[in-house]
Parts: C-alpha cells; sequence; structure tokens
C-alpha cells in the first residue's frame, strides 16, 4: 500500500536523537562504572598518547565549544588524567599530554568504543553499514547547509 502525505511519517531528527541518546547513555554508563564521565573518555580518546595534543586542537576535534572544553580539561588535570606543556617555539601555547593514569583510562575508552563498534559491524551487514554512513554523511550536509544559511 502505497503512503500518502496524511500518514504518520517518523522524523529523521527524532530517530537520529534518540538512537545517540541511546549510544550516549550506554557510554555514560560504562565511563561511570571507571568514575569518570564520557565527555572526559572522549576528550582522552582525542590526545595522542604519544605526543599529546595541542589545546587549540582539541575544541574542533571534539565539536565543543571552547568554555565546556576549558572546564573538562582543568577537571581531567586535577583528577590526574593530563597535564599541561609549554611549547618551545611558543610559550603561549600548550600541549595536553597524557599521564600514566589517563593513558590506562584511554586505553579502556578505547576498548570501550572498539567493542561497540565491532558489536555493530557483526550484526548490520557491510553494505547497510555504507549505506548508512552515505545517508548519514548526507544529513550532515544538508543540516551545515541549512545552518549556513542563516
Amino acid at each position: 500500500m502505497d503512503k500518502t502525505p496524511t500518514d504518520k511519517v517518523e522524523n529523521v531528527d527524532l530517530i537520529l536523537k534518540s538512537t545517540w541518546l541511546a549510544v550516549s547513555k550506554m557510554y555514560s554508563e560504562l565511563a561511570q562504572d571507571h568514575d569518570a564521565t564520557a565527555v572526559q573518555a572522549l576528550t582522552l580518546l582525542k590526545i595522542d598518547p604519544k605526543d599529546g595534543t595541542r589545546s587549540t586542537n582539541l575544541g574542533p576535534k571534539m565539536a565543543i565549544e571552547p568554555t565546556s572544553l576549558t572546564r573538562i580539561i582543568k577537571l581531567l588535570e586535577d583528577n590526574g588524567y593530563i597535564y599541561k606543556e609549554k611549547t618551545t617555539t611558543d610559550k603561549r601555547e600548550v600541549i595536553i599530554k597524557l599521564t600514566e593514569k589517563g593513558i590506562n583510562s584511554r586505553n579502556l575508552s578505547k576498548e570501550a568504543v572498539v567493542n561497540f563498534n565491532k558489536s555493530v559491524m557483526e550484526r548490520i551487514a557491510p553494505e547497510k553499514l555504507h549505506t548508512f554512513k552515505e545517508v548519514m554523511s548526507d544529513i550532515l550536509q544538508i543540516a551545515n547547509e541549512l545552518n549556513n544559511r542563516k
């Protein structure tokens, strides 16, 4: 039976939001098991474990506001996950580096992400995942275009 315009259509944004909330809740609960938050875990994942990461590069990597990032960095530093190191070329620039505790937590976070992705790949056919990635890329482009019209 063909759908008519009056048939109920599920909103794309609702599907996206409910899916992201479920994934976010899963990551938050995993992080809570280790006395952390999902945002802290994500931050640790975005820091290069060997060379560290410039503080100015973290925000764009995480799509997060600078004020929020400042709070997260302070919390991670206060709890011994990271430390700041000034660069040799520009003393105003700071590189965020992981402590041993930070590296251990980063490894736990990475394991959680890898396990989730592995579970998804085991249960969803590769062609469906490919289509999903294409559709999500298209939705992102549409959202960016609509956002840039302002």
